[in-house]
């Protein structure tokens, strides 16, 4: 029976109340996976009507994902944690950060996918792509990464209030209904 049960529940555990809790260690893979599907759902939505070349779907589509997986890996995993973030204030809060971090490393990413990928740029402009990216990609690309960071954040944190244990230990009327 206990068998059954570890295999029933799978990926998550019960804590002593009988609520079910994710592991400390599938935090930080749900948040990057939740942050990439978001900025990747926000990129198709930003260049809808547009008809792209395979290469720009990687610099502006894959990239940005990719930068905002490994931002959600980083630091979205706490959003998870009801210990580290009680309420929807540090939940935008820590979105918003996510959504910088992830427009930082985007711009590394797409100096270094803009040189290898288009034939006008050599690896030695690298840098100055960079500091292109960030100067001038701030105006367009910021507040979408910031929006996109901030909505991911507060959909995750409430994902992750309304399938596992409550941040003060108590079970919610809805999951005593789940449980039997």
């Amino acid at each position: 029976m206990k068998l059954f049960n570890g295999l029933r529940c799978g990926l998550f555990r019960r804590n002593q109340f009988g609520c079910r809790t994710l592991p400390s260690s599938a935090r930080r893979p749900i948040a990057a996976l939740w942050f990439a599907a978001f900025t990747a759902l926000a990129a198709f939505l930003f260049f809808l009507r547009l008809v792209m070349a395979p290469n720009a779907v990687i610099l502006y589509v894959a990239l940005p994902s990719l930068a905002a997986g490994i931002a959600g890996y980083i630091w979205g995993g706490a959003i998870l944690d009801p210990s580290r973030v009680q309420n929807h204030g540090q939940t935008v809060l820590r979105g918003f950060v996510v959504g910088a971090v992830t427009f930082v490393i985007f711009a590394a990413l797409y100096a270094c996918g803009l040189a290898m990928l288009e034939g006008q740029w050599s690896p030695g402009r690298v840098g100055s792509l960079f500091l292109l990216t960030l100067m001038l990609g701030i105006l367009m690309g910021g507040p979408l990464a910031a929006i996109t960071g901030m909505t991911a954040a507060v959909t995750l944190f409430r994902f992750g209030r309304h399938f596992f244990a409550e941040s003060d230990r108590r079970v919610a009327e809805s999951k005593i209904n789940l449980i039997l």
